[in-house]
């Protein structure tokens, strides 16, 4: 099951993620070619001030998932803050791929901003396209597993500010 957290981000946090990101632009980097001019992650991020802030909101989804999910978690990977420009998108994926290491139980988005064409995020249900344009400062949370594969489409104008983020369940 999917859920949607609307305000989840304050509007002056995801304003400031928006402000480094643009000022930082020369951090991008990402060992997958398909990332590189798209991806900040936390161990590049010289402000101390963002890198908790980004950790705030990991806090934050743990709380929800758990709560959701009926389960205890744990941050999984890094934290990063991702910008689209017009064309990029992602085709469908599925987040959990435990033969390249990608051992995720739970996915999170986080929109920072709504301003921007295309970009919608898209789900295969049933063998068809379920497209979400999601609100600026709302949070969707979902399994990692192929139950959930999903991308994005293109974006056709403007920027799409991301927190893309994954969980593992903790062992009993």
């Amino acid at each position: 099951m999917k859920h949607i957290i609307s305000d989840f981000v304050h509007p002056q946090d995801a304003q400031a993620f928006i402000t480094f990101f643009e000022k930082n632009e020369h951090l991008c980097f990402d060992v997958r070619e398909f990332h590189k001019d798209r991806n900040i992650h936390y161990e590049d991020i010289p402000d101390k001030k963002i890198k908790d802030l980004l950790m705030y909101y990991a806090r934050k989804n743990i709380f929800f998932i758990d709560h959701y999910f009926k389960t205890k978690t744990d941050v999984w990977g890094d934290m990063r803050l991702c910008r689209w420009k017009p064309g990029h998108s992602m085709p469908l994926h599925i987040d959990r791929q435990p033969q390249g290491n990608d051992t995720m139980d739970f996915s999170s988005l986080v929109y920072l901003n709504d301003n921007y064409s295309g970009g919608e995020l898209y789900f295969l249900e049933n063998k068809k396209e379920v497209n979400l344009k999601m609100k600026a400062l709302s949070c969707m949370i979902f399994p990692s597993g192929e139950e959930y594969i999903h991308g994005v489409k293109e974006i056709l104008k403007g920027k799409r500010y991301t927190i893309p983020s994954w969980y593992i369940k903790l062992q009993k």
